[in-house]
């Protein structure tokens, strides 16, 4: 059969228009990429149509090799001496329908690629490379189900199952579920992409099922032996992935920093920030070489080998230390607040609850000495909702009365004590 009629009598052809449609619908919707900046990261502008894409597809597919099975069946082509392998003719059935269940997957994918002007990376191909793997396994395990059940009932039931089994998934209590469903679970931020660990599971989970049933349809006399072997792939496939992933959280394991960053050199301290901002670090330096000299002059020595913008940081916090500082550049100098979110890392205080008085008195008196007051007000009004513990008007005047020389030696002490608790 030549490729245009085998794709003109596949049952593919006849449910495209609306298979399609369906991931473009949630395109529109809910798959749509963030509207706010996501700063040309394609893991970001692809996770979340693909988030949607995965349940719909998967159903359509098994659904439709479901079908395809049965009408090779009611043609009696499996009664006939056929001269190619039942292989051979399984995966020409089958094309068709991975052909629409790929297109599934990639057209929203691509759509929202293009809207945003973004070429794609490994790190936003990679889940949907998996999800087209995917495809092929429950093809697989559908064309199975058609060649023994009818396909009225097969098709119908299939497509309800598959979908609820992997749309469902990540409301279920037990986290181990949604790593091995088939659907990369989330919607990524910048600066994150999945790892390996992340991805392989969801091939690994559905395509030991698919490979043990091809084992035992294998063209064998021993039917018995055929269908043992085929079980045991099959359980040590699903076993072994379950091993792997049940230890994992609800999120699955993902790397940040997955940019290329740029430096500046601010005398010794390199001041880092993406690639996709790098635009900003003029800004970046001023405010670092702002806030050091600020402090040098009161006596404050600080001297970071490091400013590291945490835009790329994603949903897991990166802990900083002494010589490498966590700050938020970007957001901050879009605030036109850079240098007062150096100054907030300068105070040293990075656990992760200093003592409410002195983080106050701290902060407070550091913005009064690089000239970052306004700033401190405004925040101060958002963390004082909370709360006020103290005095810090007060315990802030007594220290501003104190000799320059002391108010370093103040401002060194009272830092460490903030987090001395924790």
């Amino acid at each position: 059969m030549k490729f245009g009629t085998l794709l003109r009598v596949s049952p593919a052809a006849w449910v495209a228009p609306f298979a399609l449609a369906l991931p473009l619908l949630y395109y529109v919707g809910p798959g749509h990429p963030p509207p706010a900046e996501t700063y040309g990261y394609a893991p970001t502008i692809t996770s979340y149509p693909l988030r949607f894409a995965y349940p719909f597809t998967y159903a359509v597919v098994s659904a439709l090799a479901a079908w395809a099975s049965g009408a090779l069946k009611q043609a009696h082509v499996w009664e006939g001496a056929y001269l190619r392998s039942r292989y051979h003719i399984a995966a020409r059935a089958l094309f068709p329908v991975l052909l629409l269940g790929w297109l599934m997957l990639i057209l929203p994918a691509a759509v929202a690629l293009i809207g945003k002007r973004v070429w794609p990376t490994w790190d936003s191909v990679s889940p949907l490379a998996a999800g087209l793997v995917v495809c092929v396994a429950h093809a697989v395990i559908g064309f199975l189900a058609g060649r023994f059940v009818p396909r009225v009932f097969a098709a119908p039931i299939l497509a309800v199952v598959t979908w609820v089994a992997v749309a469902f998934t990540v409301t279920a209590d037990a986290p181990w579920v949604r790593h091995v469903s088939g659907a990369f679970p989330e919607q990524l931020d910048f600066g994150e992409a999945p790892l390996w660990a992340a991805i392989w599971p969801h091939v690994a989970f559905t395509g030991a099922i698919a490979a043990g049933l091809l084992l035992a349809w294998a063209p064998v006399c021993q039917r018995a032996v055929a269908v043992a072997t085929g079980s045991a792939v099959a359980l040590a496939g699903l076993f072994g992935t379950y091993e792997m992933v049940k230890d994992y959280d609800y999120t699955p394991p993902l790397r940040n920093y997955a940019v290329t960053m740029r430096c500046d050199h601010v005398g010794t301290t390199r001041v880092c920030m993406p690639e996709a901002t790098a635009h900003l670090l003029p800004e970046a330096d001023k405010a670092v070489t702002r806030v050091l000299g600020d402090l040098r002059a009161r006596g404050v020595s600080r001297s970071p080998q490091r400013v590291v913008d945490t835009l790329p940081e994603g949903r897991y916090a990166t802990e900083p230390t002494e010589t490498v500082w966590r700050v938020p550049l970007t957001m901050a100098i879009e605030r036109e607040d850079g240098a007062f979110a150096v100054t907030v890392a300068a105070t040293g205080m990075h656990c992760v609850r200093p003592d409410p008085l002195l983080r106050r008195v701290v902060t407070a008196w550091a913005a009064h000495v690089t000239g970052t007051t306004a700033s401190w007000e405004k925040l101060r009004r958002s963390i004082d909702r909370q709360g006020v513990p103290g005095d810090a008007d007060g315990e802030l005047e007594r220290v501003l009365a104190m000799p320059k020389s002391e108010q370093a030696a103040w401002f060194a002490d009272a830092s460490q004590k903030a987090c001395r608790g924790q």
